[in-house]
């Protein structure tokens, strides 16, 4: 195998280590908001409602930070790009965020694996989108019961 077939390589698998990153969040999620009080069960629907909207988005937070860091571990110790690891976790918080680092750029070599992650990124912050809408609508004391 060519070097740029191991570095797509590569690539695809920390892609499939995102999702599957995403997969034990949202299961993370899950059980946390098994155990706070459901908001029109308590008898305190607005503060329920308020902590389990801040629990998934801390929660889900902490799991793309986590994606983020093996990014950027990546790129730093396997591709050997930039010179420390907060720059390399700087360009990949960037890139997963599709904002892009204008100040960095992967060399030729290594840029499909950085368009990678960008695709990544978009995929992990809808999915992330998508269930935040689900904890709202659950957690909503106007809303049917769900």
């Amino acid at each position: 195998m060519n070097d740029t077939a191991i570095r797509l390589l590569r690539g695809a698998l920390l892609f499939a280590a995102t999702g599957m990153i995403q997969v034990l969040a949202q299961l993370a999620l899950s059980r946390m908001l098994e155990v706070l009080p459901h908001p029109r069960r308590s008898l305190a629907p607005t503060f329920y409602m308020l902590a389990h909207s801040v629990v998934a988005v801390l929660v889900l937070m902490a799991g793309h930070m986590i994606q983020v860091t093996l990014w950027a571990v990546l790129y730093r110790f396997e591709f050997d790009e930039f010179r420390s690891f907060s720059t390399a976790l700087y360009f990949s918080l960037a890139n997963f965020t599709t904002v892009g680092a204008s100040d960095l750029t992967l060399p030729t070599l290594h840029r499909m694996v950085g368009a990678l992650e960008s695709a990544a990124g978009m995929l992990m912050f809808g999915w992330s989108t998508a269930l935040l809408v689900r904890v709202v609508q659950r957690t909503d004391r106007s809303g049917q019961e769900g």
